[in-house]
Formats: C-alpha cells, structure tokens, sequence
C-alpha cells in the first residue's frame, strides 16, 4: 500500500510542473474571458489529473482492462466500462510520427478513464506518466491530430424526422395488412359465389397486397418466359454480389476500420502485406461491377426501344418519367430510413462516426438524391448524403440521351452511330485529361484515390462509354436479325462454333486483364504507372470490359455458349433479379450499421471478409424483400395500370397500332422500360 501511494504522489508531482505553468498562463492574461476559459481548463485538467493519480490499485486494473492497448488500434472494452461505475469510455484517434520524415500512423484507442476526464483531457493525459498506468508507451512518437468521441454522451438524439420515418414505415405496414386481409377476404367470397363474376378489389388493394394476381409476393416469385437475352438476369445478380463485396472491404474504413491495416497496405511496419498479392484486385476492382450495370442498362434501353418502336412508337418523355416515378420512391424511402432512423441505431465505440459521418452529409444535400443531381451538387462525391447512389445520377443522364439517340438511329442509322461515337469519343477525351491534368492512377491506398473520386470516378463526362457500348451491342443485335440470323438460322457449324469459342476467350482474356493489371501498380511496384498506363486502364479498360460483356451476352443470345448462358439464364435468378435494386440501395445500411455497433476495429482477413460478404449479401436481399412489398412493387403495380389505361385508350382512339401486340402486350413492352431500373 506504501508503494502504491508513493507511486500515485509521484505521478501527482510530476504534474505539478505543468499545472503551475498553467496557472501562470492564466494569470498573465489581460482578458477576462480568456482568463476564465484558461481557469475552467486547468481546473479540469487537475480535477481529471488528480482523479486519475487517487484511483486505487484495484480501480485502476478495472480501467486498464478496459482501455484499448493494443496498437495501433484498439478499442478496449466498451461494454465493460460502460459497466465501471463512476468511469467515462472515449475513443481517441491520433497521428503519431517518429520523426519528421517518417509518415505518420493513426492511431486509436478506447480509453474508460474516471467520469472526470472529458474531451479536452485526452491529449494531455496520453502525453504524460499517467498514460503508461493504462496504455502501452507512446513515448517515441511523436502525437498529434487528437481527435476525441464520446459515444454516450456525444450521441445525437432522435428529432422530429426520425418519428416522421417511423410512421411512415407504419402507415405502409398498415396498408400493405389491410390489402392483403382484403384480398384474402376476397378469395373467400370469390369461391362462394356461384353466379355473378366476383368484384375486383381497389386498384390501391391489389398493388399493396401481399396476396392475389398482382400480389408483391406473387410477383416476385412469378417466373416469365423464357427470353434470348436472360443471361444478363445471372450477370446482374452476380454483379451486386462482386460491388458488396467491394463496399464489404471499403465502407467500414469510414466508421470502424481496420485494426490490422498495416497489413493491408504496404508501410515501413509490414512489408508483406496484403496489397502484394494479385488476389486482392478481385476486391479493389469491384468498381468494374457498375460499368456492368452500365452495359447492361445502356443493352436494355436500346434492345427494348427499338422493339418498341418497331411496333408502334415509342415515347421518350413518358419512359423517363415512368422511370423517374417508378424509381424516385424506393429512393425517397430508403434514404428517410437512413437520414432519420440509422443513426439512432447505432451504439458502442464508433456511434458518434456513424451519426457524423450520415448527418454532415444528408444535412445538406438530401434534395440532390431525389433530383439525381448528386454528381455534381454537391460537386464532392464524398459529401453525397447517400455516395453510393452516384450511379443513379449518371444513368439517369445516360438514359434521357439514350432516350433521344435510340430514336435518331431507328430513323437513321448512319446519323446514330455518328452521334454515339463522338459522345463517347468525348468522354474518352475528357477522361484522358484528366488523368493526364491530375496525374489519377488506380491505386487506392494514397492521395490518388482521393483525386480520382473527386474529379473523376462518379462523373457523367467520364462513365458514358461502357453505357453507349452496351447501346451499340443492341444495335449490332437488331442488325444481325435484320439480316436473317436469327436465334433459330444462325451458323451451327464447326467453323461458327470455333469462332464463337475463340471470341468467347478472348473476351474473357480482357476481363481477366482487367482486374488483375492494376496488381502491377500495387504492392512492390505501387505508383509506377505512368499518366499513358492508367488512361489505358481508367479510359479504354472501361471500353474493352464492356465490349467484352456485349460479346459474351451476343453469343449466349444465338446459343453458342450453352453452359454459360444456362447457368446465367437459370429461372432461379428471377426473385433475386427483381430485389438488386433494393439490395443496391441498402446493402450501405447494413455494412455501415453493423461497422456503427461494432464494439471493437475490425480485422482484415480473407476468410472475415468472406464471412462479412455472405452476412451481408443475405441482409441486403433480405431487407430487399420488405422495400420491394413496402413501395416498390406497389407502385410498378400502379404505374403499369396507367400505362394499360392509356395504351387502351389510345387503341380505341386509333386503327394505327400494330395489329401484333393487344393492349397489354403494348403497356408491357413500354413497361419494360422502366423496369429494367429496378433489376438494375
């Protein structure tokens, strides 16, 4: 006991220096309100000094079980000193440095001190004696950039949004429980009556219902013909799987991150790290996965216009209003969810991240979502109130000038693809400038990553070719059955077969090289490409990934890869066709909830990634499930039958239309349009 108290009088005295130095500041100040801020320093600074240096030798191993030691990064135990009565948890983030050369590394550390200690005490604390009772010794750096959370008391309370969220989600339960009690209630009746044909329900109790000929449940487990083009249905899913996994590894960086990142990057404290490996570009080029969307939502728009306008007409105005309000209110209510509830779920060490890092977003610039203006208001993609949504923003911008280009090539076709090519050739310029202006690589682990989301990764000018090659693959399609081949005439001999296999390969071969190229400008040799070497890569790469898909997607549509387009065009991938949409828009919310209640940093390994991919790929569909019957189905349903009541009336009005396709054919074909913005 005589040890213990001359070691806490030690620890007192050592600090009496500093406290008196302090206390001659403040009585040297001519301000007295500056005199007062300095007095009301000092005085927390003794009372959380003298706290600290008074606890008991049992007290302090309380605390010092449940302070993060450690480094660089550890979070304690939040729970367990959240359970020390009269002891305060604050999570700490700081940059340390050996020397004035060496780079610096962040740290962070879960400190449960005496509820004494605030904010402001941290730096001083961990810059003293006393830290060495419940940290390891950070004496050889040199420590700065102190930033200090309190997850329980710094925790933002919910306000008037967050019940406006819950009661809207409450209003849409209700009606989707009092349709679908509606519909069950009129089966019954139904099959009672005998004579006169039963009365349909409202049209608002058909779309809500769970149940019935246009059920949200029915419809998503509803299996269509079988189409040509059904291999896009696997490649689609199998692409939000490959952008989770990429979101699975990135997004916790913002709000947990990664104990172990040393072994991820390549420093001078590891250099056998992760970033050596080529393996690692399957989850850096993820990013590939949205020029697929691309592809496959610039394919669809033009394969369906043109068929479209092959039979009766096509109006571009009404497709992208139809897909603005099939589209805009999935968006509105997933982001009501993530703005108003998300942040009061979230608990333990890193609530306070989460909370800043959604609310000095969506503060001011949630209107931009519902406008698709987010790629450039605000112009800081990292400012978007909900980033990932970026590609909604392009494509709607693609789909308004595919919308007009489709058209102009079905009238002339030279005038089309004049016009597509120098809107790509565009793009592909402005790209190049950019690269070349800002010297934007791929390499993520640096500033250049930073430069490359600023000026370029999410922008229109820069992501239009992958969109306009999947365009022009639908126009090659129609000129080919044009032509005579067809799915049934094509070539089927060796020669076509070996053709085939060899484009088939080569196609492949470019999407190999697509994702495992960057390894070179990584590990050993990172940022050794020149501005040539990364246009090759961020500008024609792009061009080649998509190409390929058009490939691959051309053959599989006249059956010349057999297992390839089964496996794609399997009927198993509908249900979770029809739920990408709504994974897309919500797998964010479960990857940066479970980092927001997290306890503890992460720790990168392949096998805890994988682990974390699959938990996350079943959430995501999962919640996909109740947004699909909450809004999303509901309002195709009602959007479709105005689409019906309108191609009926324009039946009866005109002897125009073509005499192939009855009025329901025609409200689906135009349709169609539209839906392809939910798969996608």
């Amino acid at each position: 006991g005589f040890i213990a108290a001359s070691e806490s009088s030690s620890c007192v005295l050592l600090h009496a220096g500093q406290i008196w130095s302090d206390w001659a500041a403040v009585l040297t100040v001519a301000d007295p309100f500056v005199f007062v801020m300095n007095f009301t320093q000092v005085t927390d600074a003794l009372s959380c000094t003298a706290a600290l240096a008074g606890l008991s030798k049992q007290d302090l191993a309380r605390l010092s079980m449940s302070t993060g030691k450690s480094l660089p990064k550890d979070a304690g135990k939040f729970i367990a000193c959240s359970g020390i009565p009269g002891a305060h948890y604050l999570l700490a983030t700081m940059s340390g440095t050996l020397s004035s050369s060496s780079p610096g590394v962040p740290f962070g550390l879960g400190l449960c001190l005496p509820e004494a200690c605030g904010d402001a005490d941290v730096p001083a604390i961990l810059n003293s004696p006393l830290a060495l009772q419940l940290i390891p010794d950070l004496s050889a750096f040199s420590l700065s950039n102190f930033h200090v959370t309190d997850p329980v008391a710094g925790l933002i309370q919910p306000g008037a949004l967050c019940w406006v969220a819950v009661a809207t989600l409450a209003l849409l339960g209700a009606a989707i429980a009092f349709s679908t009690l509606r519909m069950c209630r009129a089966r019954v009746e139904t099959s009672q009556l005998s004579g006169a044909p039963p009365r349909a329900p409202p049209l608002l109790n058909q779309a809500f219902a769970l149940v019935g000929r246009n059920g949200t449940m029915t419809k998503l487990m509803e299996c269509p013909p079988p189409k040509p083009t059904d291999c896009l249905n696997g490649l689609r899913v199998l692409a939000m799987a490959w952008i989770i996994l990429g979101h699975t590894f990135l997004m916790p960086e913002g709000v947990s991150g990664y104990s172990n990142s040393q072994d991820i990057t390549m420093s001078a404290w590891n250099k056998a790290a992760a970033e050596r490996s080529p393996w690692l570009m399957l989850i850096i080029q993820a990013e590939q996965s949205v020029d697929t969307f691309f592809f496959l939502s610039g394919f669809l728009l033009s394969h369906l216009m043109l068929k479209e306008l092959q039979s009766r007409g096509a109006s571009p105005v009404l497709a992208i209003l139809l897909r603005y309000f099939r589209l805009t209110p999935s968006l509105a209510l997933v982001m009501l969810v993530y703005y108003g509830i998300l942040p009061y779920l979230a608990s333990g060490p890193f609530a306070v991240i989460l909370q800043d890092s959604i609310f000095r977003r969506c503060n001011g610039s949630w209107w931009s979502e519902l406008t698709y203006t987010m790629n450039f208001i605000p112009f800081d993609s990292d400012k978007v109130c909900m980033g990932w949504t970026w590609y909604l923003g392009d494509d709607m911008i693609f789909f308004v000038l595919g919308s007009v280009l489709v058209p102009l090539y079905h009238r002339r076709r030279i005038l089309g693809w004049f016009l597509m090519l120098c809107v790509t050739g565009l793009s592909l310029g402005v790209t190049a400038w950019l690269i070349a202006k800002y010297h934007l690589s791929a390499y993520i682990f640096d500033s250049h990553y930073a430069r490359y989301s600023y000026y370029a990764y999410s922008k229109p000018y820069t992501r239009a070719p992958a969109y306009f090659v999947g365009v022009s693959t639908a126009w090659v399609l129609q000129t080919l059955e044009a032509r005579g081949v067809t799915r049934e005439s094509c070539e089927r001999s060796g020669k076509a077969s070996l053709g085939a296999s060899l484009a088939a390969l080569m196609a492949f071969g470019v999407l190999c090289l697509v994702v495992f190229i960057p390894a070179t400008d990584f590990g050993d040799q990172k940022n050794r490409w020149s501005d040539f070497d990364s246009v090759l890569l961020l500008d024609f790469g792009r061009v080649g990934w998509a190409a390929s898909w058009g490939i691959i997607t051309i053959l599989c549509y006249y059956g010349y890869l057999p297992w390839i387009n089964g496996f794609l065009a399997h009927p198993a991938w509908m249900p979770l066709v029809r739920m990408t949409y709504g994974a897309y828009l919500l797998h964010p919310l479960v990857i940066k909830l479970a980092a927001g209640t997290s306890v503890q940093y992460y720790t990168f390994s392949g096998m805890e990634l994988c682990y974390r991919l699959i938990g996350n790929c079943c959430m995501a569909y999962g919640l996909a499930v109740i947004l699909w019957c909450l809004i999303e189905r509901p309002i195709m349903t009602l959007t479709t039958a105005g689409l019906k009541n309108r191609s009926s009336s324009a039946k009866t009005e005109s002897s125009s239309s073509s005499p192939n396709l009855d009025a329901r054919n025609q409200s689906a074909s135009r349709g169609s349009l539209a839906d392809q913005r939910e798969d996608a």
